[in-house]
């Protein structure tokens, strides 16, 4: 009767170790806990001199589906922003609302390392600010993605290069923004969420005015937000941003295909989210 218990025991002992397979924590390296279908690369940038970590999510059926390019989602504060991006088109996929999309997070090592640094005053600014060195290194990072960035990721990965998106918050908006202004047909959706454009306002209505065909011609979709809140606090001056949006509407309907919002009872911190999901929307619609 006891070998038999014994017996019962340890045949129960076996299913549950296979049902709950048992982890030691002592055994879980950082490298094991990552995001699905996502990889990291570490590439340095000639044009900026200093190295960047670039997070790829890739469609859950990439490697089965060998014949087929995917749309690229490239976003800004790519540590942070990488994440959410990934949870964000993962809701909209189960609604059908976004296809099978490629998600490109650029950043500097803080999603891996609490050690590494943001740059993000230095790459995302047109001009220096005032009292902090280094910045206005806007330039330097558009030709970085331009030259190295997406040249690399085209020779790892099967993209679409016909349907880019450039996704901000921020200082992240304003390089958004000085991209299309800019360097329109590099992309063919831009997503400016609360973007810090008040120290350069001039210089990207400047931008606007002397390329403004280049950007009708380009035909790029622009989804451009802020919270309704963000006038009590320090980070944006919203007014700057109407000065913007209201020089696009009267260019007329063919000029960008433009949708602004303001979040009700945003602040400046709550809307990154919200700018991802229904800028996605406007860009996939």
């Amino acid at each position: 009767m006891i070998l038999k218990s014994l017996l019962v025991l340890l045949v129960l002992f076996f299913i549950s170790a296979r049902v709950f397979p048992q982890y030691s924590l002592g055994k879980v390296n950082k490298g094991d806990v990552i995001l699905n279908y996502s990889k990291v690369h570490v590439l340095y940038s000639e044009n900026v001199q200093d190295s960047f970590y670039i997070y790829v999510k890739l469609p859950k059926y990439y490697d089965q589906e060998i014949n087929k390019s995917y749309p690229v989602v490239y976003l800004l504060d790519g540590d942070i922003a990488f994440p959410m991006a990934w949870s964000v088109v993962r809701y909209l996929q189960y609604g059908k609302y976004v296809p099978d999309v490629i998600i490109v997070g650029i950043g500097y090592g803080g999603l891996l390392y609490s050690s590494k640094l943001s740059k993000r005053e230095r790459d995302y600014s047109i001009s220096e600010f005032e009292g902090l060195t280094g910045t206005g290194g806007a330039d330097n990072f558009l030709n970085f993605i331009r030259e190295e960035l997406i040249p690399y990721l085209e020779t790892e990965y099967r993209m679409d290069p016909n349907n880019f998106t450039l996704s901000g918050h921020s200082l992240g908006g304003l390089f958004t923004l000085y991209t299309l202004f800019s360097e329109s047909y590099l992309f063919s959706n831009y997503i400016a969420n609360s973007p810090y454009v008040s120290n350069d306002l001039e210089k990207l209505l400047l931008l606007e005015e002397e390329n403004n065909s280049q950007i009708e011609d380009a035909n790029c979709k622009l989804f451009i937000s802020y919270g309704s809140n963000e006038d009590r606090e320090k980070y944006i001056v919203p007014k700057t941003i109407n000065n913007i949006v209201n020089l696009l509407q009267q260019r007329g309907p063919d000029y960008i295909n433009l949708k602004f919002r303001i979040f009700e009872e945003g602040v400046h911190f709550s809307t990154p989210a919200e700018a991802m999901t229904y800028g996605l929307l406007h860009t996939f619609k």
